[in-house]
């Protein structure tokens, strides 16, 4: 479940797919105040590592706009007006962004619009899987750059990194939760003075499975 303020959404990781061609979701409203949400769907990249967003005409989200009593819920659907991609999956992200109600007058204070940003994939066809090939590699800085290329097809939710050396030193690796989407790359600085030729041992999370890979840091 995700929550923004007093909105809550269930399930966070919806799915299309050629058997399951629409999702349905629910908002509830926690609040003692009604409140306006509106609901966005946006197509997902990732070039040079960055995540990009553009418009998405052909993800139909419905209701575009809705308000939610206190106390109430409302469901919300998601389709693709485009089948499934025979082999790739596409990455979409549902932004669900509140619509703060008229000022009062006299009011002069900071007003916040919470926003909730699930993500949104479209399964292919064929059975896919995310393949990830990493390298090590020393910055002209003397950092540690750590990269995870997706060569595969579906994307991969890496979380929960541990990066020791072959003498079991551990390096501190940032440790948050990212996506790597196919085709695209994430890299990780690390701030430790390894030598070229070292031998490292990286492992995280991939949702629920395990992720492992030997390396040896190269120069730039």
């Amino acid at each position: 479940m995700a929550s923004a303020g007093s909105f809550q959404v269930s399930p966070i990781n919806p799915t299309l797919s050629t058997g399951k061609p629409v999702s349905a979701l629910t908002v509830r409203n926690n609040g003692a105040s009604p409140v306006v949400i509106q609901l966005e769907a946006l197509s997902w990249s990732q070039p040079d590592g960055k995540d990009n967003y553009r418009p998405a005409p052909e993800i139909l989200a419905t209701p575009p706009i809705f308000t939610i009593p206190a106390g109430s819920s409302q469901i919300i659907r998601v389709g693709s007006r485009v089948p499934s991609d025979a082999r790739s999956e596409r990455a979409y992200r549902l932004i669900l962004r509140e619509i703060p109600p008229p000022a009062k007058p006299g009011f002069n204070g900071l007003r916040m619009a919470l926003q909730v940003s699930l993500p949104l994939f479209i399964l292919p066809v064929a059975p896919a899987t995310p393949q990830l090939q990493w390298q090590a590699t020393r910055t002209a800085d003397g950092q540690l750059r750590i990269s995870a290329t997706n060569a595969g097809q579906m994307h991969a939710h890496l979380s929960g990194f541990k990066l020791v050396t072959a003498a079991a030193k551990p390096l501190h690796m940032p440790a948050g939760a990212v996506y790597v989407l196919p085709g695209a790359s994430r890299e990780w600085l690390v701030n430790a003075d390894v030598a070229s030729g070292t031998a490292l041992k990286l492992v995280a999370q991939n949702d629920a499975r395990p992720v492992q890979a030997d390396l040896v840091v190269a120069d730039r």
